[in-house]
């Protein structure tokens, strides 16, 4: 046979698939889609299907409720031991505190030495209050003494 025999007759035989096709979809009214379409939805299904089975899957990945439990174990212990750690930390030296402010850059104060500051800079503000309570206390004392002699005279 030659090439354009065989084209006519493949031709043929399509026409006779397109019209047993369309017949069928005729009677069920619920074909939801068109020849083309469900060609390519079941195109992506086969190439879905063969790249999971490669290895290829892309998307979300699925947990077991079993691991997902342990992982919150797991994080949980994590922040216990954080939680200890930093209480341990603050009731510890100030010399691992200084030690890391040094390393960083940062100066640290002790706790000795900003109660000495406090009390230094109340002794500031005691000696600025007073010449403030003296300079009140003069004022106050000239009129006493004259509501003192007006209540004497009367």
């Amino acid at each position: 046979m030659d090439t354009l025999g065989i084209l006519t007759e493949l031709y043929g035989q399509r026409d006779r698939i397109d019209q047993a096709i369309a017949a069928l979809e005729s009677l069920n009214s619920s074909a939801a889609l068109p020849l083309k379409s469900a060609a390519r939805a079941a195109a992506k299904a086969a190439e879905s299907a063969e790249a999971k089975t490669a290895g290829g899957t892309k998307g979300r990945r699925v947990m077991s409720a079993a691991a997902r439990r342990k992982i919150a174990a797991a994080q949980k212990a994590r922040w216990a031991a954080q939680k200890n750690a930093g209480t341990s930390a603050a009731v510890g030296t100030a010399k691992k505190a200084a030690k890391k402010a040094a390393k960083k850059g940062k100066r640290v104060v002790s706790a000795e030495s900003r109660k000495k500051m406090a009390e230094a800079q109340q002794r500031r503000w005691a000696k600025k209050k007073q010449p403030v309570k003296a300079a009140k206390k003069a004022a106050a004392a000239p009129a006493e003494k004259k509501t003192a002699a007006n209540t004497a005279t009367a």
